[in-house]
């Protein structure tokens, strides 16, 4: 990109971006997002992508800004420095403010309040004032009481928070502001200087009270001054601010205010969405160190900022509509509590009091809440944004002890009122989107008989013939599916084919519902010349033969020099089985004589792919794990490592594990990998000997007599619908899609887990909505099928039969799993009850440590605490922990955030360092990893946890199970997706410590 100078902004004034901002930085983006504004005195950044970039390198836009007034107008507080200092601060603050203190002390504090508060606004009828009359007070006795204030009212803290707050936001120089901003400051020094003595002599929960009882650090008392000025600023305004937002939305978007009060788990949507949609913080300050191209504009070292939330939280590039208030919308990660180091402190706090207490009992308590036609509410605001005023009225009340707001959070299946149907749904799959549909269906529709086909004799699907024989733990999610048939009654009908053992027609006869989660097992094909030569073989068909596939008997032998188009993660997962060396598949389901035939004679590797290496498909993971290979050379053709710096993107840090691995002489087998090549065609005989490309540099020949094609999956003439053609899953009533069938061939397992949530809560509402009913008879298995007792019979005859360091040896034909499944002189194990897996006194303890910036992975470490009751678990910071003294016996439980450019979380950072450079021997400890990240950073999504996983491993602790991943630009809860991954962990390892 070219760079330039900014434009100035010369048209922008403090008055217009007060009472309304959107449509001047709507402009602002427009002309590309970094502009240089007189009447402000700073650079306004407002692009979603600028933005970002400034929040996540500190080094550069530094928060100690030269004469800010923020410092003026508070003291020099955590916000405007950056990390050492900061983080010592930041670090002391902490304990008050941590989820899990938010969660067992002061949501009950918010209730309290909350209830008070809606009783004084009840008092004063109809015309009150939402804000001052509720938001403003709740807000400020809320913190008040966080604080340990308690010398203080809550009118005191806002009468201070606002002219702090008027003086931070003076870039209009009024003296009078500046002199009730001295006065604000002053009297909350002598407020804390008495309070402080308090505190002393009478401990408790509050943050004053936290920093005295610190044990290895004392903060001076001005800073102390400083950094409770700075709590009173943000920790009254934005909770205020954004209840406020949240109930003018509501009010203004009436189907919105029905669908959430039809479904109470949606009020933190509610908060989320607000804050996106008017950030309560608008606008802070930042200053360059150095001269700096940001997004193509040139800034001079010293350069003071303006870094827009307001306007990046509406930037049209990110969200569709982005000036609409839409509880709809995807999800994706905005920008109003910041990113990087400054996150929010407080954020916890907020949605504690916002979204789970003060939005529900207030849209609960009063009946008919609405506007006042003849008032209208008011917002203004640029530096900070919120009501003004919003007068409200109501035609009726509850009292506080009827409010049914004790149910926010709970699933449609959970209300016992609308659980009491008993559909029969039949699911054709029983892959990962068959048995995630399955088990998202028995949470919401509890009473549900459900009957899962499969046209093999063996569940499971892509788990057990798609997943990579060396990637147990990617198939330990089996254990999950497992539990379903075990123990919650679902019905499993192997063997039946639909089209040929059961119609499509005959189940919608007999099921009131039908999922077809089918999947997609045909290998796409290249439109070019040759594609039909021998010697061409799909990534699918390999990877089946490889894991046993009763459908691929045939076992092709793969020449010395192979090609593999696609570099995608099937792509990796094919050359990886075929470079690793056999010592490699310790404990994996890998059929040695099979392999061996498949790929003995193979000595060079060539990985083609279209795209640029910052583009690649390839999950970086997948990469750096063919980086650790033993014996495997890599060449990088045309790739020039020093493009992207060391640390800033997990493509090119993956790429740069392989450079590292060149010059092997006695490597058993090279992998060349080249980018940006398109295949023109394939030539040869009868047989592909060249593979022809084209490229920006010229057209390149590859010789290779065997190419893997790992360019996507199809739909074969067995494919019952149209891949792609309902994205909803609804085909209509009745009649849905699920997995690749829905939303076509892309997605991972993960991924199908999230989907399917959203298909039983589409399943439920047509029941619900009556567009279909429960009323059908199901059907009973056919003569053929197998049953879940009958794929158990297989399980034990495969395990039984697995050689030295194998987990099972496959039955290869369909006619040895159909003599297994029958064979009823094959014991069958005895079914321990479900609640083994978590919360039994019995197995291994387990340690939880977490790494966290934010307080998400300690909350989710704190929810799985709870889950695994029981059992022996500590909870452990990795900020208290030391890799040396991790004891083997227990089972470790990594629960890590990634910060900034996907770094460690800075707590965390002495606990890798340590693993980094002094190797501790950890021989003999197992593990498992469940990351934290956001799928919107694609570049370094997850990359924390990642960090810690190779640190661990090269000090030779193993990892068992599931990598869990926690999308939080998802959907779906941390703690909801992190106990569903520990149950599959703990299956697992269970399961494994049973057949050793």
């Amino acid at each position: 990109m070219a760079r330039s100078e900014a434009p100035v902004a010369d048209w922008v004034t403090i008055s217009d971006l007060y009472r309304d901002p959107f449509p001047i930085y709507e402009r602002l983006r427009a002309e590309g997002g970094v502009h240089w504004v007189p009447a402000v005195g700073r650079y306004l950044i407002t692009s979603y992508d600028a933005v970002h970039v400034t929040e996540t390198d500190q080094q550069t836009f530094s928060a100690n800004e030269q004469g800010s007034l923020q410092i003026r107008a508070m003291g020099h507080s955590m916000l405007r420095r950056d990390d050492p200092e900061h983080y010592v601060e930041r670090r002391a603050w902490q304990p008050a403010l941590r989820p899990g203190t938010v969660k067992r002390v002061w949501n009950e504090v918010f209730e309290r309040n909350a209830d008070h508060f809606l009783g004084e606004l009840i008092d004063k009828g109809p015309g009150a004032d939402l804000i001052w009359d509720f938001a403003a007070p709740y807000a400020g006795e809320n913190l008040r009481q966080i604080m340990g204030l308690y010398n203080a009212t809550h009118e005191d803290i806002q009468r201070w928070s606002q002219d702090m707050i008027d003086a931070t936001g003076n870039y209009a120089d009024d003296p009078e502001v500046w002199e009730r901003g001295r006065r604000a400051f002053d009297e909350v020094d002598v407020a804390l200087d008495e309070m402080l003595a308090w505190h002393a002599e009478h401990p408790d929960h509050s943050l004053l009270s936290s920093l005295l009882a610190m044990p290895d650090y004392r903060m001076p008392l001005e800073k102390i001054r400083a950094n409770i000025k700075m709590t009173i600023g943000g920790g009254m305004n934005e909770p205020r601010d954004a209840l406020g937002v949240a109930s003018w939305a509501l009010l203004t978007h009436p189907d919105q205010r029905r669908m959430v009060e039809a479904d109470a788990s949606l009020w933190n949507t509610v908060f989320e969405e607000s804050i996106r949609w008017v950030a309560p913080i608008g606008m802070y300050s930042r200053q360059t160190t150095r001269d700096v191209d940001l997004v193509g504009v040139n800034l001079p070292k010293g350069a003071r900022l303006g870094i827009c939330i307001l306007s990046a939280n509406r930037d049209e590039t990110v969200w569709p509509d982005a000036a609409a208030f839409d509880l709809r919308r995807e999800v994706k990660p905005h920008l109003a509590f910041s990113k990087g180091v400054h996150v929010c402190l407080g954020a916890w706090a907020a949605r504690g009091e916002v979204a789970d207490v003060a939005l529900p009992r207030l849209f609960e308590r009063l009946r008919g809440l609405d506007l006042v036609a003849d008032d209208p509410a008011e917002i203004g605001g640029w530096v900070f944004r919120g009501m003004l005023k919003l007068p409200v009225t109501w035609s009726g009340t509850r009292a506080a002890d009827a409010t049914p707001s004790a149910k926010a959070g709970v699933s449609p299946g959970e209300d016992e009122s609308r659980s009491d149907a008993a559909p029969r749904i039949a699911i054709v799959g029983s892959g990962p989107s068959g048995s995630f549909t399955a088990q998202a269906l028995r949470r919401v529709l509890p009473a549900a008989e459900l009957d899962v086909f499969d046209r093999l004799p063996v569940p499971f699907g892509l788990v057990r013939y798609g997943v990579a024989a060396d990637h147990q733990g990617t198939k330990s999610v089996s254990r999950q599916f497992e539990r379903l048939f075990l123990h919650e009654g679902v019905r499993f009908h192997g063997n039946t084919t639909l089209g040929d053992d059961v119609s499509l027609d005959e189940l919608r006869e007999r099921f009131d519902a039908v999922v077809l989660a089918t999947g997609l097992r045909h290998d796409a094909t290249l439109k070019i010349p040759g594609a039909k030569l021998g010697g061409v073989i799909g990534s699918g068909e390999l990877t089946r033969v490889l894991n046993g596939h009763p459908d691929h008997p045939e076992v092709p032998r793969l020449s010395e020099h192979v090609l593999v188009l696609g570099q995608g993660n099937v792509a990796m997962d094919v050359v990886r089985l075929i470079a690793r060396d056999p010592a490699e598949f310790e404990g994996s389901d890998v059929d040695d004589r099979v392999r061996e035939q498949v790929v003995s004679g193979v000595r060079v590797i060539t990985v083609v792919g279209r795209s640029a290496p910052g583009a690649a498909k390839f999950d970086p993971v997948m990469v750096r794990e063919l980086a650790s290979l033993s014996g495997v050379e890599h060449v990088l053709h045309g790739v020039d490592i020093d493009t992207a710096p060391e640390g800033k993107d997990a493509r090119w840090d993956a790429l740069r594990a392989l450079a590292a691995t060149t010059d092997a002489p006695d490597a058993r087998v090279r992998i060349e990998w080249w980018f940006g090549l398109t295949p023109e065609a394939f030539e040869g005989d009868d047989r592909v000997r060249t593979t022809r490309f084209s490229s920006a540099a010229g057209d390149v020949e590859i010789e290779a007599g065997t190419v893997i094609t790992a360019i996507g999956f199809a739909a074969g003439d067995d494919t019952p619908m149209a891949p792609g053609a309902h994205p909803d899953g609804r085909v209509e009533p009745g009649l849905y899609v699920a997995g690749w069938l829905r939303r076509g061939p892309r997605g991972t397992i993960p991924d199908q887990r999230t989907d399917a949530r959203g298909l039983a809560a589409m399943i439920f509402d047509d029941l619900a909505a009556g567009r279909i009913t429960a009323q059908k008879a199901g059907m009973e298995p056919h003569a053929g099928a197998v049953d879940f007792d009958g794929w158990r019979r297989i399980d034990v005859r495969e395990t039984l039969g697995a050689a030295p360091g194998r987990s099972r040896a496959k039955l290869r034909t369909r006619e040895e799993l159909l003599d297994a499944a029958r064979d009823r002189d094959i014991p069958l194990p005895g079914v321990r009850a479900v609640e083994s897996t978590a919360g039994a006194a019995s197995g291994q303890p387990i340690t939880i440590l977490f790494g966290t910036e934010s307080g998400g992975a300690e909350l989710v470490a704190d929810d799985l605490r709870h889950h695994l009751a029981g059992r022996d678990v500590e909870v452990v910071d990795l900020a208290d922990a030391d890799p040396r003294t991790l004891d083997p016996l227990r089972l470790h439980l990594v629960v890590c955030a990634t910060y900034g450019d996907g770094e460690v979380p800075t707590s965390a950072r002495p606990f890798h360092r340590a693993l980094v450079e002094e190797r501790p021997d950890l021989m003999g400890l197992r593990y498992a990893v469940f990351g934290m990240g956001d799928r919107s950073y694609t570049k370094t999504y997850s990359r924390g946890s990642e960090l810690i996983d190779e640190a661990l491993a090269a000090c030779g602790a193993q990892r068992v199970g599931e990598y869990g991943r926690h999308d939080a630009g998802g959907p779906l809860g941390a703690a909801e997706t992190a106990v569903e991954w520990v149950d599959g962990v703990l299956a697992d390892a269970e399961e494994t410590a049973r057949r050793h």
